[in-house]
């Protein structure tokens, strides 16, 4: 059995990762680790020591997090839905749309920011075509009797 030792194509190497360089945060990590030199020096070690276990704890904190969020997302998932039956069909075409592809662990999430969107847009489009009202009587104009 022939082994392959065909060359990896562009397409099966990873892109090397591009990092942003914010001062702003920079500063404020900066300022957490001259605070807390004994996370510093776990973390370092955690890293260099057990990638593992670096790993993990990343990812565990990135589900602490998802776990956070849906605790607002469920009170307001009611809201949402009530939200969307209340809608036209041109509205709820835009949410669906929005929803297409949406990964199921974060569905809940995607709707209720899709119905905030479609609220806010309402909202602008309201505010862009005010109901025209009667303007109040000057503080000089006589009222009639």
């Amino acid at each position: 059995m022939a082994i392959d030792q065909k060359e990896k194509t562009d397409a099966t190497k990873p892109k090397p990762l591009v990092f942003r360089d914010n001062p702003e945060v920079k500063k404020k990590i900066e300022a957490h680790k001259k605070a807390n030199p004994d996370d510093v020096t776990y973390y370092t070690r955690l890293v260099k020591e057990n990638p593992e276990r670096a790993i993990e704890t990343f990812l565990y904190r990135d589900q602490q997090k998802h776990e956070n969020e849906m605790r607002l997302i469920q009170k307001q998932l009611p809201q949402a839905r009530a939200f969307y039956n209340e809608q036209t069909v041109e509205a709820k075409a835009r949410i669906d749309r929005d929803l297409e592809g949406v990964n199921p662990y974060m569905k809940d999430k995607a709707f209720v920011s899709a119905a905030l969107r479609e609220k806010d847009r309402q909202a602008r489009r309201e505010f862009a075509n005010p109901v025209q009202t009667p303007t109040p009587p000057t503080a000089g104009a006589k009222v009639a009797a």
